[in-house]
């Protein structure tokens, strides 16, 4: 799935009618949210509310409103309801990104090389693509996500966690930090940062590797389809149509 950086890149892009700074920071943060899970330890599907694999029809955001009706509900403080708008939009995109591009590509079925290689090869992409969107992100995005002010926004992932997360991030978008993705994924995989590295520093050997697969044309069409669907999915649940519209 996406990295938060892509996210953050696909939501910078998104006109959203937010009333207050603080309610901008909230939805910016929200849509790096999900990934709370990288440093918490909590399930993936606690945090995203799909398994895998996914289907055609997408489940996530109505899962999660399922779960917790609350986030939904009259009253939120702006800030709290555009968090959630963010946190909707990363979970329509991720599910979106694995139905189009990690199970029919990179997935137990796609049937090149094994699976174990797929899958360094899926997270060697979206180094790629992290390590492309990173530097296009707005000079403000660190500042913008530190005044994000988790105040019991989530029933079931805490302030603590959050702010450790939100912190995370703000320190990789300073002027001259390193991103932390090749680390990640390597510690997870268990494979070294140097694999990571000379696949990245190698054109030919990603054109034979990766866009041999998946065309960096197909990464752009999927990157401008999934952020209507994030537009849609901001829309739809900030203004909601009328009792009468329905």
């Amino acid at each position: 799935m996406p990295t938060p950086f892509y996210h953050l890149q696909v939501a910078a892009t998104l006109q959203v009618a937010l009333d207050a700074p603080a309610a901008h920071s909230a939805f910016l943060f929200g849509n790096t949210a999900p990934d709370v899970q990288t440093l918490s330890g909590a399930a993936r599907s606690a945090t995203h509310f799909f398994d895998m694999p996914v289907t055609q029809a997408p489940r996530a955001v109505l899962s999660l409103l399922q779960a917790h009706p609350q986030l939904a509900a009259p009253g939120l403080s702006s800030a709290q309801r555009a968090f959630v708008a963010g946190y909707l939009a990363h979970l329509a995109l991720d599910e979106l990104w694995l139905r189009e591009i990690f199970q029919p590509v990179f997935g137990p079925e796609a049937g090149w090389e094994d699976f174990g290689e797929r899958l360094f090869l899926h997270n060697v992409l979206r180094t790629y693509l992290d390590e492309r969107d990173r530097p296009l992100l707005p000079a403000s995005m660190a500042a913008l996500l530190a005044a994000a002010e988790p105040a019991g926004w989530l029933p079931f992932a805490s302030d603590t966690d959050l702010c450790s997360w939100r912190n995370f991030l703000v320190q990789q978008l300073q002027p001259g930090a390193t991103a932390q993705t090749v680390a990640v994924f390597a510690q997870r995989m268990g494979r070294t940062p140097q694999e990571f590295e000379a696949l990245l520093g190698s054109p030919a050997e990603l054109q034979a590797r990766i866009f041999s697969r998946i065309s960096e044309a197909q990464l752009d069409g999927f990157q401008s389809r999934g952020a209507s669907l994030c537009k849609q999915v901001v829309d739809d649940f900030l203004q909601p149509p009328a009792a009468g519209n329905r």
